[in-house]
């Protein structure tokens, strides 16, 4: 028959243990947590630049780029490469951003320009829209006349 006491004195010292436990826990958790943080980091960084690649692939092109899948289906070693996917159709926002990336503040007739040179056929009422749409990523300034664009620091 067990008794009360021997619980009691059970229960006790499995307190202490988890307490010395979870104090060895939160001192291991401490020790790793700039790496935690330095991860997520990275992940946040690549995860933009995947964005940006996909946005500059749709803009110029997939032919211009390395095809993974076909690599993949010859049987090559496609383990160091980078696959990103891409858009089917590129929104005109993406496409005005991944230009303003590239050029800091432009003329919005010359975004237009560009966009066309790009084989992306935007009217000027489009462009507005879309900068209109997106105040959160577009800033806009006029300047003797001239509407300039830029993407919001």
């Amino acid at each position: 028959m067990i008794r009360f006491a021997d619980i009691a004195k059970r229960l006790n010292q499995q307190y202490d243990e988890d307490d010395k436990q979870l104090l060895k826990n939160y001192s291991e958790q401490n020790a790793l947590r700039p790496s935690v943080i330095r991860f997520h980091d990275l992940e946040r960084e690549a995860k933009a630049r995947e964005e940006r690649m996909a946005r500059i692939i749709s803009i110029l092109g997939d032919e211009k780029f390395d095809d993974t899948l076909k690599d993949l289906r010859r049987g090559e070693d496609v383990s160091k490469k980078i696959a990103v996917n891409t858009y089917e159709r590129l929104p005109l926002w993406m496409a005005m951003q991944a230009i303003l990336e590239q050029t800091g503040e432009i003329l919005v007739i010359d975004l237009q320009d560009a966009l066309e040179y790009f084989k992306m056929k935007a009217s000027r009422q489009a462009i507005e829209s879309a900068l209109a749409s997106h105040k959160e990523i577009f800033e806009t300034k006029m300047r003797t006349g001239d509407k300039f664009v830029s993407l919001k620091r």
